[in-house]
């Protein structure tokens, strides 16, 4: 008969607590295939350490273990792996079957794990699963299967296995007579064509089926008795066996399909902390900017809008219409306004609201000029003049912006043609109604007004209030440009005043700003003072110049809407050529503009794409914040502390969770590593359960995120903003990283724990090991 194997002075022993136990003691034996051995002895006697190391579980320390008539000694722990995989299938008193997964699966996995082919797998587990009469179960779970059953399932899958050794560790221990009956009756067809050792404490059970019986005690044999003659072996069958590639991921999902809701805690515990690393790490980034921390003073810039993004030519050269459809273009930019010294100015249009008017008494000088706080009008010629009082809470102004492609300002009507021109947020109904206006800038000194009379001629959605021609904000911008407190430019069309003084002085007019337009008297004349301009060099000094003009009621509209419509007094107005404004302004586009994003938290990320493109930029909000709170760092400190400090426990939790959620999954690779399941396969299915439920988890943290930013969380709207895409993923990696040293933890107890043999070294090459 064919040897199979063979134990010379074999010896194993236990160290611990500084004593030695002998396990076994110089053990001499031969087992041929074909035999059926009962190896039977009391509890401590060795039997089923022979058997563990004749599996190759556990490693012998002196003496020869031969297979095949080939030694073992210089096995490493791959070799051994294999030993157990292509030579050994196992039958143990506590069944050793994945109790979650099914019948079927059971015994499909152990020929799967061997390398079979998924056809001849299934192929193979159907045969033997009807031999067992078990193939009526195929889909329940082995969970629910009874005790006589359970162990037919582990008979049917070691019987399933190709393998020419079959070890069954008291198989019968925990079944009544009939099933003892049914597996010993098993065990002894399986005897067959393999060698069959049978670790038993009941040998009358099995005498009546094994042809030779060991006695051990003590670790050494005291009997080996012949029983009756081995029948002669039928020919192992042999099976087509695969490559192992895929088979990690094979048994990550085995184990994922066999423990669903196990499967189900991870994801949701993946989730969980997914969740709270994103918050708190989320929470802490936010943190780290201290603007929050500061007040804001609005010395340089008196909007002070956290959205406010002022651009620059880096040359100081103007921007042209490429500029502005670059600029608009940037992500988060929401839109450009042309004239960014606009933004600083407020106007005011609904009394009561904006504004309010006061009624003060005027003086006037020798020259019949009113002396006072400015004035808009007499209210019933006694003297008495109102002021206009803009509150504080007045909206900016703004012009017609410029969009980012693709985008739409009018919902109707069509954009302003001139200053007196507007387009609301309003309903198209407001078409072509009037609006007085009142715009001031606290640079043009106390009570400074311009009024004007606007008819609005669009509507939009955008935003709130009104948008202004473009050239109201150039106008305004060279008021600011030339420090200029009691004088406005305003770009109109050249008046058609039939005046022959006017006239006569064109040629010394043809640059100049004013300082007063004023009318006395209702339907009087115009008294009008002028400063000579010197274009090369607009600041110089070069005198005054007083016109008296006569009332004109030929003049145009657009000089009626200037005189307040009701030819009562109005002041700082002046009407000039479109060439001649361009000449005395020096230059007619703006080399400032104005970018509102869609979020604060988006400023760092804009103002990088800004420089990219090679502008000059700042946030306004930023510039202005330059004094700092104390209850506010105070705070933001404590912020920033509870947040680190629940990060490191999320991350702590998720180490120590993880290695004990994972550790109860020894049990089911303890059964998979007798199957045959290396320790590489298996520490390689662990990595990828653990990534793909970790992704898995993550993806269901997200969904959470949305649903939480749908419901208007303000704290997760913040931290969503704010983040850009490369802080996302490094909180991605962060919680996998995590992860991952939980799950290395896992493997390393995984290797002391199943693979005690787990980086047992050989100095020879096993490649090229026999099959037998």
């Amino acid at each position: 008969m064919e040897e199979l194997l063979r134990l010379e002075n074999l010896s194993k022993f236990y160290t611990g607590n500084g004593s030695v136990v002998v396990g076994l003691d110089k053990i001499d034996l031969t087992f041929h295939r074909g035999e059926f051995v009962a190896i039977t002895g009391e509890s401590g006697s060795g039997k089923s350490t022979l058997s563990h190391v004749l599996g190759g579980i556990l490693p012998y320390e002196s003496g020869e273990l031969y297979f095949g008539g080939k030694p073992t000694s210089h096995y490493d722990s791959v070799d051994w792996e294999h030993h157990r995989r292509d030579r050994i299938s196992f039958i143990s008193q506590s069944y050793g079957i994945l109790p979650g997964a099914t019948v079927l699966t059971n015994v499909v996995s152990a020929l799967r794990i061997t390398g079979m082919e998924k056809k001849a797998a299934l192929a193979a587990a159907e045969d033997i699963l009807r031999q067992v009469s078990l193939w009526e179960l195929r889909s329940r779970r082995a969970a629910k299967l009874s005790s006589g059953q359970k162990q037919r399932l582990s008979i049917a899958r070691a019987l399933a296995k190709p393998s020419p050794i079959l070890i069954a560790d008291e198989p019968t221990g925990n079944l009544d007579p009939e099933n003892s009956r049914m597996v010993l009756e098993l065990l002894a067809q399986a005897a067959r064509e393999r060698l069959v050792l049978l670790v038993t404490h009941e040998f009358p059970e099995a005498e009546p089926y094994v042809s030779r019986h060991v006695v051990l005690q003590d670790g050494r044999v005291i009997t080996d008795a012949q029983v009756r003659a081995p029948q002669e072996p039928k020919p192992l069958e042999k099976r087509e066996t695969a490559s192992q590639k895929g088979m990690a991921a094979y048994v990550a999902r085995l184990q994922q399909k066999s423990r669903p809701i196990w499967t189900a805690l991870m994801v949701l515990f993946f989730a969980l902390t997914a969740f709270c690393v994103f918050a708190f790490m989320g929470t802490f980034i936010i943190g780290l900017d201290d603007t929050s921390t500061r007040v804001y003073d609005d010395s340089a810039f008196y909007n002070g809008s956290k959205n406010r993004i002022v651009v620059s030519t880096s040359d100081g050269s103007p921007m042209t219409e490429e500029d502005y459809r670059k600029l608009a273009n940037i992500a988060h930019v929401t839109s450009l306004d042309p004239n960014g010294y606009v933004s600083d100015l407020r106007y005011a249009y609904r009394e009561g609201k904006d504004f309010t008017y006061n009624y003060l008494n005027l003086r006037w000088d020798n020259f019949g000029n009113p002396v006072g706080e400015g004035h808009d009008r007499d209210v019933d010629g006694d003297g008495k003049y109102t002021t206009v009082s803009i509150s504080s809470n007045a909206p900016f102004l703004k012009t017609v912006p410029v969009l980012p492609e693709g985008e739409v300002f009018l919902t109707g009507g069509r954009l302003p043609e001139n200053i007196y021109e507007v387009v609301a947020v309003a309903q198209p109904d407001q078409i072509g109604r009037f609006a007085t206006v009142h715009i001031t800038d606290r640079k043009w000194g106390s009570g400074q007004v311009i009024t004007l009379v606007v008819e609005i001629v669009g509507v939009t959605e955008r935003g709130s209030g009104l948008y202004f021609h473009n050239d109201l904000g150039r106008v305004c911008q060279q008021s600011a440009r030339f420090n200029i407190k009691q004088n406005l430019y305003l770009f109109l069309p050249n008046a058609e005043l039939d005046n022959e003084t006017f006239l006569s002085n064109a040629s010394m007019l043809e640059y100049f700003w004013v300082s007063g337009l004023y009318q006395e008297e209702a339907n009087g004349p115009i008294a009008v003072d002028f400063r000579n301009i010197n274009v090369e060099d607009p600041e110089a000094e070069d005198g005054w110049l007083h016109l008296q003009l006569p009332y004109a009621p030929e003049a145009s509209e657009t000089m009626e809407k200037a005189m307040q419509a009701n030819k009562q007094s109005c002041t700082y107005v002046m009407e000039v050529s479109p060439e001649n404004f361009d000449l005395l302004t020096w230059k007619a586009d703006s080399e400032q503009v104005n970018l509102t994003i869609s979020d604060y938290a988006f400023t760092d990320r804009v103002l990088k794409d800004i420089q990219k493109e090679g502008y000059m930029a700042t946030s306004v909000y930023r510039l202005g914040s330059t004094k700092q709170l104390a209850d506010k760092v105070k705070e933001r400190s404590q912020t920033l502390k509870i947040c680190a400090m629940a990060l490191v426990a999320v991350m702590l939790l998720q180490i120590i969770l993880l290695r004990a959620m994972y550790a109860s999954q020894f049990g089911d690779y303890k059964i998979l590593s007798n199957i045959g399941l290396t320790c590489r396969l298996a520490v390689d299915s662990v990595w990828r359960q653990l990534f793909t439920q970790a992704l898995i988890g993550q993806l269901v943290g997200a969904i959470a995120i949305w649903i939480c930013a749908q419901c208007r969380i303000e704290r997760i709207l913040n931290i969503l903003i704010y983040l850009p895409i490369g802080y996302v993923v490094l909180l991605l990696a962060l919680h996998i990283a995590v992860s991952m040293v939980a799950t290395a933890w896992v493997v390393k107890n995984m290797r002391s724990q199943i693979y005690p043999l787990a980086g047992l070294e050989t100095d020879l090459d096993m490649d090229k090991e026999a099959e037998v």
